[in-house]
């Protein structure tokens, strides 16, 4: 079978299974962006405010667009879960807060990049396809933030989808 016979097999609009996956992805996103928040109220972004501040407003977007490929069936509310799994490390200290965001931003590109392969609807797949290219740029400038090296540090820097997803499994839940 050829791509575009695979392609053009596949509907454009989320199907009702795509729905919920997309919510769950729009919970999480919503979740990060309270954690970035919750990070810069508590004043552990030290010197890196404003790409904190970048970062929630990245996650909101992508909570908005979801919203509006999904309409009604976007939960509109964050996942409580990976926002309390997460939070007393966003609102340590700069490096602590920089490493938390690391690996929850690989978590999520290892979590996305499998939702794209689940999705059916070609729409919700290139939304999250968007967001996976964003969300790895984050992982670098979040590793950087925490001073770490891409070459002293390299497995920050280089890490698979697969070993994203096992660090998430002892870590966090992400959609």
């Amino acid at each position: 079978m050829t791509a575009s016979k695979i392609i053009s097999d596949s509907p454009v609009r989320p199907t009702e299974a795509d729905n919920e996956l997309l919510a769950s992805a729009q919970a999480a996103a919503l979740a990060t962006r309270d954690l970035y928040q919750a990070a810069v109220a508590a004043g552990a972004t030290g010197d890196h405010t404003a790409t904190f501040v970048s970062l929630a407003a990245h996650h909101d977007a992508y909570a908005q667009a979801i919203s509006s490929l999904i309409g009604r069936a976007a939960p509109q509310a964050r996942d409580d879960e990976l926002f309390s799994a997460n939070k007393s490390d966003f609102e340590s200290d700069a490096t602590t807060a920089a490493l938390a965001a690391h690996t929850l931003e690989n978590s999520l590109v290892a979590a996305h990049t499998e939702l794209i392969g689940e999705l059916e609807g070609t729409e919700g797949a290139a939304l999250i396809a968007s967001m996976v290219v964003i969300e790895s740029r984050h992982v670098v400038a979040l590793a950087t933030i925490a001073g770490k090296s891409p070459i002293d540090d390299i497995d920050l820097f280089l890490v698979t989808p697969e070993a994203a997803t096992a660090d998430a499994q002892t870590t966090t839940t992400v959609a």
